[in-house]
């Protein structure tokens, strides 16, 4: 039987417990369960991953495996790794998306629901001057396997502001 190394168990070590922490810091303790609150709970916590990592990271983060983006001029972006490439191809460097849920709705069943509201995109132009773009959104969102809400539809648009 093989010996595996030192080095090679405490590099699985590590995947592991970074795999583990990434999941569990994905959402507050209070974004599972089945109330609206629980649901504007992970609306809020997408938007405060968005404001402090970048807009790419929550929208991937919060993706479920079979989640689908919405945006103007493109077929729908469907699953969490066409998601991924998408956005690694789009823009992040300079943007900051903060939402303002308003409103939450939740099904009978406790495990689908959806949030809309409004946000705010603030990037740089060229000149390193602040454009920002107001527009309102809409989410579908579906509990995982371990309660948390992970959006399977996302979408928006501009236009709240000239």
């Amino acid at each position: 039987m093989k010996k595996i190394s030192p080095l090679l168990l405490c590099l699985l070590a590590f995947l592991f417990s970074f795999g583990c922490t990434t999941t569990a810091k994905l959402a507050s303790p209070q974004n599972t369960g089945d109330t609206r609150e629980a649901v504007m709970q992970a609306a809020r916590d997408f938007s405060t991953m968005s404001a402090e990592k970048g807009l790419n990271t929550a929208f991937i983060a919060y993706a479920a495996d079979n989640g689908v983006l919405l945006r103007p001029q493109r077929p729908p972006i469907v699953g969490r790794d066409n998601v991924r490439m998408y956005l690694t191809r789009s823009w992040d460097k300079d943007v900051r998306l903060t939402r303002s849920p308003q409103y939450a709705e939740i099904a009978a069943s406790g495990d689908m629901a959806y949030t809309y509201g409004t946000y705010l995109v603030e990037s740089l132009d060229m000149d390193g001057k602040v454009v920002t773009t107001e527009g309102t959104y809409a989410t579908i969102w579906q509990k995982d396997a371990q309660g948390f809400w992970k959006y399977v539809v996302d979408t928006g648009n501009s236009g709240l502001r000239p």
